[in-house]
């Protein structure tokens, strides 16, 4: 517990400690969303932890255990908790701010923009529409970013990817999180795991990633 967290995956005798209570610990507590490898469920809008996509952070360890302690829309105030997808098919679209309704042909339109973004084919005087609508009123460049690569700071995902958190990308999966919105919820553990258990489920749930697994077996 007094080492930089971020270091423990490269530590050979930290490590072993940490990966065997966290890989525990995820089994009991995170496996139930998350399955038991980590694999993604887009059909609830599951993120994959086994790739380099991160939606919340870079994915350290320290990203890691500040979600497991504090969770993601949580109510825990040291959570992540600062945006959601706006429900732009709704009168009042988002309750911290005011944003405008979209119409249906507004929000066909930016369907079909995403999915030309993502390279499938659609009506371009659509896509131009949709890209004026992104880059404009409906203003989703402010949490998706000018270029919609997203913000992992406040977890805005990547929109250009090919990678869907929720669904495949079909136009009728698009067009409900758009009219829907969406604000996905991972509890927080502050206080029901001990700081080593939060640590080492972070550590274990870290090395779940690519580039982590290397520095494990070196």
């Amino acid at each position: 517990m007094r080492a930089d967290p971020d270091t423990i995956l490269a530590d050979p005798v930290l490590s072993q400690t940490a990966l065997r209570a966290g890989r525990h610990i995820f089994l009991a507590r995170c496996a139930s969303c998350h399955g038991t490898e980590g694999k993604s469920n887009p059909a609830r809008a599951i993120p994959d932890l086994t790739d380099t996509s991160f939606l919340y952070g870079d994915g350290r360890v320290s990203d890691i255990e500040r979600i497991v302690l504090h969770g993601i829309r949580a109510g825990d105030t040291k959570g992540w908790n600062l945006a959601s997808m706006p429900a732009y098919g709704r009168l009042i679209p988002y309750d911290r701010e005011p944003l405008p309704s979209l119409n249906p042909g507004e929000i066909a339109a930016l369907v079909a923009w995403l999915r030309s973004a993502n390279g499938h084919s659609a009506d371009p005087a659509q896509v131009q529409r949709g890209r004026k609508l992104f880059s404009g009123n409906a203003a989703c460049w402010d949490c998706h970013e000018e270029d919609a690569t997203g913000d992992s700071a406040i977890g805005a995902p990547n929109l250009i990817d090919g990678e869907w958190l929720n669904g495949t990308g079909k136009v009728a999966e698009i067009t409900d999180i758009i009219e829907h919105g969406r604000a996905g919820v991972s509890p927080a553990y502050a206080r029901v795991l001990t700081p080593f258990e939060a640590r080492a489920v972070a550590a274990y749930t870290a090395s779940l990633h690519p580039s982590s697994a290397q520095a494990v077996s070196r």
